[in-house]
């Protein structure tokens, strides 16, 4: 292949293409709609404020190639450039109310590993989860996920579902984020999940430099070239397949394959709170509301979600949390594929 057609390709692959999400959907999400615009304010805004006026405009997929109001956990501001992240945000609605979505942002993290582990990956096993809804590879952080819900009327709830994939450039995000870090004092820690803002992590200084963020990774290191069209494609196919379920069963049918995806699991954490460490244990697993169970020398403790985040005691851990090898017991190749 020549330099203009490598070019080519290449360009190509940085781009959104509707007409493609929908063709490699096929008989999926037939009646979704799927919408590809170049720039918005944020696709989760987007799609919140059209549930509130209208709910029965769901399922929807919303994608941009530049948000300039996306944002991540607790409001945070994010760094992107175009065709090095993948943002979306899907609308849905589901039965029940907020009691019945405990657990939704895990079996979205489910179905994101198992999307992206439908692409030809050198290394599918190096992909794992970290809770409440960060999907890592190799330990950096390659995905973050962000629920925000809105009434949809008696007994239903829409969920808008903002989604964030490192394709290109991990290298290019941390030198952004420290750039921007220099300036900004009035935000803290990292993210634990993403708006359909940009890639993968928030500019801010942690509260206290013993608490670092997780560092960024890309898609590229485990799947040359990744195509955005033919990533949000199988991203779609799995989170439909989710919310089917998930609506039907709750996260109790998701338990087991988060579990076995945990990139935490039998690791020594601390878990923080607002820039401060609320307890150091062993991470366990889950329990059916999705809320981390940790092993202290006070005995078990269940961690909802909400203003806190889990980091590993060392780093040598996090080396050994989620490697690419074949016996890597936390990986996502043990999770199942449906």
């Amino acid at each position: 292949m020549n330099k203009a057609a490598i070019h080519a390709t290449d360009t190509a692959s940085r781009r959104l293409d509707r007409d493609g999400v929908r063709a490699r959907l096929g008989a999926a999400c037939r009646d979704w709609q799927i919408e590809v615009v170049e720039t918005t304010g944020s696709t989760n805004l987007d799609l919140l404020s059209r549930l509130r006026e209208d709910a029965s405009c769901a399922p929807v997929v919303r994608a941009a190639m530049v948000q300039t109001a996306g944002r991540g956990q607790r409001g945070r501001a994010w760094q992107s450039l175009p065709g090095d992240s993948l943002t979306f945000s899907l609308a849905y609605v589901l039965p029940g109310g907020p009691a019945e979505l405990a657990g939704l942002s895990l079996a979205t993290g489910v179905a994101v590993v198992e999307g992206l582990s439908d692409l030809p990956l050198s290394a599918p096993q190096a992909l794992g989860l970290k809770w409440p809804n960060d999907v890592l590879l190799r330990g950096g952080k390659l995905a973050g996920i962000l629920i925000e819900t809105v009434p949809a009327g008696p007994g239903r709830i829409g969920v808008v579902i903002g989604i964030g994939v490192n394709l290109r450039q991990a290298g290019d995000v941390a030198a952004r984020i420290d750039g921007a870090s220099a300036t900004s004092d009035d935000k803290t820690g990292a993210a634990s999940s993403n708006s359909a803002a940009s890639t993968a992590f928030p500019a801010a200084i942690p509260a206290i430099p013993a608490i670092p963020a997780t560092p960024p990774a890309a898609l590229e290191s485990i799947l040359p070239a990744p195509d955005m069209t033919s990533v949000l494609a199988a991203l779609i196919r799995r989170l439909a397949a989710m919310l089917e379920r998930f609506g039907e069963q709750g996260f109790g049918a998701f338990r087991e394959d988060w579990e076995a995806m945990h990139a935490y699991s039998g690791a020594s954490i601390r878990v923080i709170e607002h820039g401060r460490d609320l307890l150091h244990g062993v991470a366990l697993g889950v329990d059916t509301y999705g809320r981390l169970r940790v092993a202290t020398d006070d005995g078990e403790r269940a961690i909802a979600s909400g203003e806190v985040s889990v980091r590993l005691m060392s780093a040598s851990a996090n080396a050994n949390a989620n490697t690419d090898t074949d016996t890597d017991a936390s990986s996502a190749s043990r999770g199942s594929r449906r």
